[in-house]
């Protein structure tokens, strides 16, 4: 990890004690110590981006569009504070918007000409950033460089992208929750306000919407798997909507790694590996814990 502080003797035995082996005779100058820790300043955050959306065993594609609109709000505010390295930041920041621009689109940070073909426009990476409790509506209070009004819309939209997803099957109780209900009808089915505490579990378990604020009070940063796996019962409209928002990763990075470990195992003295074989052996690699 990079320190906040990089002096040049940091710099120097972390990054170039390699790449300058056997020319000890080269020396620095101030000014290209200082360009040095700019460089790594700029480019710190696009390392912890990359090591986030290329993991293997934890939800990557909820991380893309909160990195992306990091990363962006990074470079803004290092455009008034570099010293050598503003066309660099420049370039970053345009090829960012570039690349993602269909991102930046739908949070209304730019505009499109009508039947423009926009990459990473699918609002997989909304759903997916909003359902995690890591993230939830986070990155809208501080990477979002839009209005206040703007972000109210957003907001709204972001409700109703969630909630087109939600199946009608799924917006009855669920099962475990329903039978809870069953032993305490008995117990509840008298008193002054019994009615309305029915009315209220009901509303909390059938109302996909109800579900959606209940989840924002609840996450607070939490780690995303373990959250839905402690919340599912008090949320079962949102549940699948998440699981099958986090069933998409990030990259293509993961799957990368799976053939590279089939080129490990399947060498050429071990030619005779029988497919079978060769296919739980790779799985065993891949889903070790």
């Amino acid at each position: 990890m990079l320190q906040t502080e990089l002096s040049p003797a940091y710099i120097q035995d972390a990054f170039f004690k390699d790449a300058f082996k056997g020319h000890s005779e080269l020396v620095f100058s101030i000014r290209e110590w200082n360009l040095m820790k700019e460089l790594c300043d700029v480019l710190q955050p696009f390392a912890e981006a990359t090591d986030l959306t290329q993991g293997e065993k934890i939800v990557t594609v909820s991380s893309v569009l909160p990195c992306v609109l990091s990363l962006n709000h990074h470079l803004e505010k290092l455009k008034q504070q570099v010293r050598f390295l503003g066309s660099m930041i420049h370039s970053l920041q345009y090829s960012l918007k570039k690349r993602f621009r269909g991102i930046f689109v739908n949070l209304k940070m730019l505009s499109a000409a009508s039947g423009e073909e926009l990459p990473f426009a699918d609002p997989l990476y909304i759903r997916s950033a909003v359902l995690d409790p890591a993230f939830s509506m986070m990155w809208l209070q501080h990477d979002v460089l839009v209005t206040d009004d703007i972000k109210n819309d957003i907001v709204d939209m972001v409700k109703d992208l969630i909630l087109h997803e939600v199946r009608p099957d799924t917006t009855s109780q669920s099962p475990g929750f329903q039978e809870v209900e069953n032993e305490n009808q008995e117990e509840e089915s008298t008193g002054l306000f019994s009615e309305y505490r029915k009315r209220r579990k009901q509303d909390t378990t059938t109302n996909p919407e109800t579900q959606l604020n209940n989840y924002f009070g609840l996450c607070c940063g939490q780690a995303c798997v373990s959250f839905w796996d402690a919340n599912r019962g008090i949320l079962p409209a949102l549940f699948p909507v998440a699981m099958r928002a986090f069933s998409v990763p990030a990259s293509s990075a993961p799957v990368e790694r799976v053939f590279s470990h089939g080129g490990i195992i399947m060498r050429p003295h071990r030619a005779r590996l029988a497919d079978k074989t060769l296919s739980n052996l790779i799985f065993c690699k891949c889903n070790t814990l």
